[in-house]
Order: structure tokens, then C-alpha cells, then sequence
């Protein structure tokens, strides 16, 4: 998020969303940085909390995500492992938990400051 008394970066975008600026920087509604990144094994660009390539391309998942989880069009839910969790704007996968990444995210620290904080 944004400094207290300091303006969001760059323009309003929606986290996931294909962009065409490689590497710009933006904001999501609730202030927090966007970065215009590569979708690894494609050239695909999306907005993402991380500057770095994302595994895979968000728009192209197979579910849904609500505060409550993640499911498939039948209604089974999405494991874990098999989502992208706070990356893309999910719900934390047990990874995040368990990782310290869903809690000092949810404290309003910026995502790549949350990934430099996790351990190797």
C-alpha cells in the first residue's frame, strides 16, 4: 500500500488484468502496487503485486475464487496446491500460511517485500 499521506503509484488497474506496458507501475483500489509483468513460458503481460514473471497466466484459470475458497465450475474445491493463492489475488493457499506470507501481506506490507522476507 501506499505510504500514509502519499499517493498510490501510476494508474488505477485490476490485479490480473492483461497489460501492455512490460514493467510499469500502477496501483489495484485498495493502494497497493501493480507491476505490468511477464507470464513466464509466454508472452502474455499482466498486472501482478510482483514485478517478477508469474508461473501462469491468472486469466486462464479453471475456477473461481470467493472469501470462502476456491472451486471448480462443478463446485468442488481447488486444492491448495493447485492455486496461486495471494499472488493472483486469492484466497492464501496453505503454502502462504505456512510460509509467513498470508500474514505479513495481510499487514499492509507490500507483496515483494513479504517475498524478500520468506525464508529460502
Amino acid at each position: 500500500m501506499a505510504a500514509p499521506g502519499s499517493a498510490p503509484p501510476g494508474q488505477l488497474v485490476v490485479l490480473n488484468e492483461y497489460c501492455e506496458e512490460p514493467g510499469a507501475v500502477a496501483h489495484v483500489a485498495d493502494g497497493r502496487a501493480a507491476y505490468c509483468t511477464q507470464v513466464e513460458a509466454n508472452d502474455a503481460f499482466v498486472w501482478s503485486y510482483s514485478p517478477e514473471p508469474i508461473p501462469f497466466d491468472p486469466n486462464t484459470r479453471e475456477y473461481t475464487c470467493a472469501e470462502d475458497g476456491c472451486r471448480y465450475p462443478e463446485g468442488s474445491e481447488v486444492p491448495g496446491y493447485q492455486r496461486c493463492g495471494i499472488l493472483c489475488g486469492e484466497p492464501p493457499t496453505s503454502g502462504d500460511v505456512q510460509s509467513g506470507l498470508a500474514e505479513c501481506f495481510d499487514s499492509g506490507t507490500p507483496f515483494e517485500e513479504c517475498e524478500r522476507r520468506l525464508p529460502e
